[in-house]
């Protein structure tokens, strides 16, 4: 019945099919990301994430020269260890989720692999004695050594990797003791073969991206401006904290070295170029894509008002017979439902040409930034869920564009309906 009258009335359906397929296609995009960034952010917490709440960043200035280059920094570092709200404290130049399109990358390869297929990976030095993992709250896999022994001490030629760069080199994250080469960035192509000290969780830098295959390199310490990373204990107040020393005039200072800028690692992060950038454009998106569906539900609405007045007459004759207005509403919405679903997908169809083209079907891709998303594994999975979500949305649009148009003609006498023209 519902095909039968959906058939009758082909030629406004045609229309509305080209309207919606127009609309499926276009909104693809932004439901895409809306999806995996929400379902990341929202509903799937990472294995390995660290506690941020706790989590301060702040910068340390000499304020004279000293005969010892670092000497100022070390005495803020232990001046600050000593406050009673601290637990942990640690000097670096940068750390996980600082900004990570200037990590260096390098490629890394197990010593029975060929160089020529290496793995891309993330660089981090960390100056080691300086409690660089606790005090980020990196978590050590079960079988390594725990993060506390990373920090203090990593035997020569050894380095630490992340837990999904173990997975993909050694199909294991028990990888403790196997052996990788590595390039060497300041020597050029020189390759390095080194063991594997210990391998920590996967802490993800971008909420809708997978894991950065990283590596972990020991260093000395490696400049004369470094920053600092404080973890307060969990009964102490961060915003009261930062307060009190955040300001230059007000850091923590300690001979010819002061702390100031202070930061919780959050609002750090939401301080960041790159992360205000990202910022900005995900604002401008959201309102685009905002105003857009807003012209949807109103177009929408237009469209069946005038599709529906033309069939006031028939709803007036199906009443007479004695029709219930629940019969009616149900068949319209089953014909609506029925011309969505041919809409999208004709409009499905047309993206997925767009994903074959650039390629982004070798992978599940966010197709905003390029990287792999961490929503799915494939992408014939991700492109089926999204298109099943994207159906669902744009049938509560035209479910919404159906609604007040179809209830006005209903709720008419069959009288005055059937003199409706």
């Amino acid at each position: 019945m519902t095909l039968k009258t959906f058939w009758s009335h082909r030629k406004q359906n045609g229309w509305l099919i080209v309207e919606l397929a127009l609309i499926c296609f276009l909104s693809y995009f932004f439901i895409d990301n809306a999806v995996v960034v929400g379902y990341n952010t929202y509903f799937c917490r990472a294995d390995g994430e660290f506690e941020k709440e706790h989590l301060l960043v702040g910068q340390i200035a000499i304020t004279q020269d000293s005969e010892d280059l670092f000497a100022p920094a070390y005495a803020v570092r232990d001046r600050v260890r000593s406050m009673p709200e601290v637990e942990s404290v640690c000097l670096t130049h940068s750390f996980v989720g600082d900004n990570y399109q200037s990590y260096d990358k390098l490629d890394v390869c197990t010593e029975t692999d060929t160089i020529t297929d290496p793995t891309t990976v993330f660089l981090h030095e960390y100056v080691f004695g300086e409690h660089y993992f606790e005090t980020l709250g990196l978590k050590s896999v079960e079988g390594s050594p725990s993060v506390e022994t990373l920090s203090e001490w990593c035997p020569n030629d050894s380095v630490i990797i992340s837990r999904s760069l173990a997975i993909a080199l050694f199909g294991t994250d028990q990888a403790v003791g196997r052996r990788i080469v590595r390039q060497n960035k300041k020597h050029g192509d020189e390759w390095l073969h080194q063991t594997v000290a210990g391998v920590i969780e996967d802490v993800k830098v971008v909420a809708n991206q997978r894991y950065f295959y990283s590596i972990y390199v020991p260093t000395t310490f490696p400049n004369n401006t470094p920053r600092m990373l404080i973890r307060l204990k969990a009964n102490a107040d961060p915003k009261s904290f930062v307060a009190k020393y955040g300001e230059m005039k007000t850091g923590i200072s300690e001979g010819n070295g002061v702390l100031y800028g202070l930061k919780t690692y959050d609002d750090y992060r939401k301080s960041s170029s790159v992360l205000n950038k990202t910022t900005i454009i995900m604002t401008l998106v959201g309102a685009f894509l905002f105003i857009f569906m807003l012209n949807v539900v109103i177009g929408t609405l237009g469209t069946y008002w005038l599709q529906i007045r033309k069939r006031t007459e028939d709803f007036g004759i199906m009443r007479s017979f004695g029709a219930k207005r629940r019969d009616i509403f149900g068949m319209v919405w089953k014909e609506a439902a029925l011309l969505t679903f041919a809409a999208c997908i004709i409009g499905q169809l047309l993206w997925l040409q767009i994903a074959l083209i650039f390629g982004l079907a070798n992978g599940s891709v966010d197709v905003m930034t390029g990287h792999e998303t961490d929503w799915v594994n494939t992408f014939w999975l991700h492109f089926f869920i999204v298109c099943v979500i994207q159906y669902l949305v744009i049938l509560v649009i035209v479910t919404l564009g159906i609604l007040v148009p179809s209830l006005i003609a209903m709720y008419k006498r069959p009288v005055e309906a059937l003199r409706h023209e």
